[in-house]
């Protein structure tokens, strides 16, 4: 047998101690003082002590035995499959110090430092020789004690010096890595501390089955889910509209779109938000009004942007949880864009319209007038693609090969490890007939599904682009043109690509084949022609629509490169970028140095900052909280309960304590033990009572004891006779 709180039933074997210490401090010690009939009370005394001892005996045996029980029944005595082995105790505490927990209460501490207190009073409940480990549970999951200590004042230290993150909670890993120590001897017990809120419970994701040592069962419980409501407003991204190709030449504009979002109690009332940083000179706010029910609501700025660029930072009004009412974006100067042409030079700068290529009318549409203002915006660039080599990414927004077929297979993982730090490859199909496989080889080395001819194939009758466009982010801006500027596209060579996903579609010939895809690699993309923009191929290239769809490759393909190279707490790190960083400084309360360019899951949001060898300042990243997991809504506890219950079964308790789920009646005592209770309140009301008439002593006394007991019954049995 064991009990679920072993402390109350210690508590009832010392209640037991009451009764009889009442007895003892109530006893009567007077000194006797002799009188003439004292020898007749001494020996009626003697004849009736031994009666009187043991209806005391049996009154304080009652009293104490019914305490003992009272004990016993509360602190739930379980038998069967949850009786654990005998031998050395081990509880696996895990603590959720995700962003969820960093809710401030109405009595000013955070949900954090109230589990923090019920673990501590948790672990100073335990007998010294028991052992403790400890699992953070805010992502990214780790131990903070890993092996078992009895030490307790340590561990007690341990987690009482421990904040809130901005992670989010990932319970079903810090389970999976509690089940890796749950193979030691004796018995062993999880016990998780969470205030169990939406944030908490990732539904995606299912908790594993705990093991115990040779099948031993677990001991599994968990804090009783909060009942609390709360409001809370997060920052969930922050972007710009537009690359800096866009807003060179026109003012130094840059416009920011924030989305705001409510979880809780969705009542009406108004927040602030403000947009600040080294990227702009000054501050802008923005007053934004809730109606009731409302969760969702869109903030645009438009701001000027400093010259060297820089940071930018959003921050709403602080509410209930502050971890996440600010995010971070990273600003580009006015350095051009620069722009990198991969292609043979032989015709390069050639006017017969009929003899460009690919690459020849991609500049073109990148710069129609060289003399505008945007051309002091970008840069562009020639090299040979048997020549090609890391150096000459450096710096490099964008490659646009336009003869992959002559690229080193040497160069393909540089390019495609370029690719994943947030650079954009546009690739054309070669115009001249060629039977190398050069597709599959990139292909693989971007584990893209795709399968790319060997040859082009004539098209006849020719086609035309789709009238009716997929929705894609690189064309979004263009989506209300598309319908008119799309049709009059006449295409005569296609190179067919098949197993495309529907969501790297971003145009379709009428046929419904695709004739340009865009797909994310990491944090950068790579944007496919199955159509080379040649007059041999199509005429898309003296259509109204070359211009604003390569604009848009350039402009938009840059802002969504730009989007995933942030970080996120516990999800990813920074994307490096330039080859030149040799340390990286990380934020946090204690900032550390990191050399080279895989950087660690972060733990803290702010600014990331990395250095060249020489301690010169060449890039700058940001890492942002993890808004998904500060949902601040409540959860039943059945629907814990029922997402936990994959792992076993589990038992809630309060912070005293206590256990609060009701236990199946076949692996507890409680309910016969508190019956039990009662009956023995009711025998000793009934003994009480009929001791204090006299009880086991004789009735026919009418008060007196002893002898004169004895006369007076002569006396009576006279006067009857009489």
């Amino acid at each position: 047998m064991t009990f679920v709180t072993t402390s109350l039933a210690v508590a009832g074997v010392i209640a037991a101690a009451i009764p009889i210490l009442i007895h003892i401090l109530l006893r009567r010690r007077r000194k006797p003082m002799q009188w003439a009939a004292m020898s007749l009370l001494i020996e009626a005394a003697r004849r009736h002590r031994r009666k009187a001892r043991l209806e005391q005996i049996i009154l304080l045996t009652v009293r104490a035995v019914m305490l003992i029980l009272l004990g016993a029944a509360l602190a739930q005595p379980l038998f069967g499959d949850r009786v654990g082995v005998a031998g050395l105790r081990t509880t696996h505490i895990i603590l959720d110090d995700g962003i969820i927990s960093g809710l401030i209460e109405a009595d000013g501490r955070t949900s954090f430092e109230r589990q923090v207190a019920d673990a501590v009073t948790f672990i100073d409940s335990l007998p010294s020789g028991d052992q403790v480990s400890v699992i953070l549970a805010g992502a990214p999951v780790r131990f903070l004690i890993e092996s078992p200590t009895t030490d307790h004042r340590s561990a007690i230290r341990a987690i009482e010096t421990r904040q809130s993150r901005e992670g989010a909670t990932d319970l079903a890993s810090a389970l999976e890595l509690a089940d890796t120590t749950l193979d030691r001897e004796g018995v062993q017990g999880v016990r998780i501390f969470s205030d169990f809120r939406r944030g908490s419970i990732d539904d995606r994701r299912r908790p594993p089955i705990l093991h115990g040592p040779a099948g031993s069962p677990i001991e599994l419980t968990a804090s009783m889910p909060i009942n609390e409501p709360a409001t809370n407003i997060q920052v969930t991204s922050i972007k710009t509209a537009r690359s800096p190709l866009s807003t060179m030449g026109t003012g130094d504009l840059l416009l920011v779109e924030v989305k705001l979002r409510r979880t809780g109690l969705t009542p009406a009332m108004v927040s602030n938000v403000r947009l600040e940083g080294d990227a702009m000179s000054g501050v802008e706010t923005r007053k934004v009004e809730w109606s009731p029910g409302r969760t969702e609501i869109q903030v645009d700025f438009q701001v000027r942007v400093d010259t060297d660029g820089g940071v930018l930072e959003v921050v709403v009004d602080p509410d209930a949880l502050p971890l996440d009412d600010q995010r971070f974006v990273t600003v580009d100067g006015r350095e051009p864009t620069r722009v990198l042409l991969v292609d043979r030079d032989e015709l390069a700068g050639s006017t017969r319209l009929d003899r460009l290529r690919g690459t020849d009318w991609f500049e073109r549409a990148l710069l129609p007038f060289p003399e505008a203002a945007i051309a002091e915006a970008i840069t562009i660039d020639r090299v040979d693609p048997a020549t090609i080599n890391d150096r000459d990414l450096e710096g490099t927004s964008m490659v646009v090969i336009g003869r992959p077929d002559l690229l080193p297979l040497e160069f393909n993982p540089t390019l495609a490890n370029w690719i994943r730090r947030g650079g954009i490859a546009v690739v054309l199909p070669p115009g001249e007939v060629t039977i190398r496989p050069w597709a599959s080889p990139l292909l693989e080395e971007l584990n893209l599904p795709w399968s790319v001819s060997l040859e082009p194939s004539r098209v006849d009758p020719p086609r035309s682009l789709s009238a009716e466009q997929p929705s894609a982010a690189l064309t979004t801006l263009l989506d209300a043109e598309l319908v008119e500027l799309a049709p009059s596209v006449r295409i005569d060579q296609r190179l067919p690509v098949t197993d495309v996903p529907d969501g790297d579609v971003v145009l379709l010939d009428d046929q419904g084949d695709p004739v340009v895809l865009d797909a994310p690699i990491g944090a950068g993309r790579i944007v496919f022609f199955a159509v080379n923009p040649e007059l041999e191929w199509t005429d898309l290239p003296v259509r109204p629509l070359m211009v604003p769809l390569v604009q848009e490759i350039v402009r938009q393909g840059s802002a969504l490169s730009k989007r995933d190279i942030d970080g996120v707490v516990g999800i990813r790190p920074p994307m490096v970028r330039q080859s030149s960083v040799a340390t990286v400084t990380l934020p946090g309360s204690a900032s550390q140095t990191v050399t080279g360019t895989e950087l660690p899951i972060p733990d803290r949001t702010g600014v990331v900052e990395g250095y060249d060898l020489s301690g010169n300042l060449v890039e700058r990243m940001v890492v942002n909280p993890d808004t998904d997991g500060g949902f601040v809504d409540l959860l039943a506890q059945e629907a814990v309960a029922a997402w936990l219950e994959s792992s076993g079964s589990w038992q809630f308790t309060g912070p005293d304590a206590v256990v609060v789920e009701q236990i199946d009646e076949r692996s507890s005592m409680a309910v016969i033990l508190m019956a039990i209770v009662l009956f023995l309140a009711f025998l000793e009301t009934l003994l009480a009572r009929w001791f204090t008439r006299g009880g086991l002593r004789s009735s026919r006394s009418a008060g007196l004891t002893g002898a004169n007991a004895d006369s007076e019954q002569d006396r009576f049995g006279r006067g009857a006779a009489a």
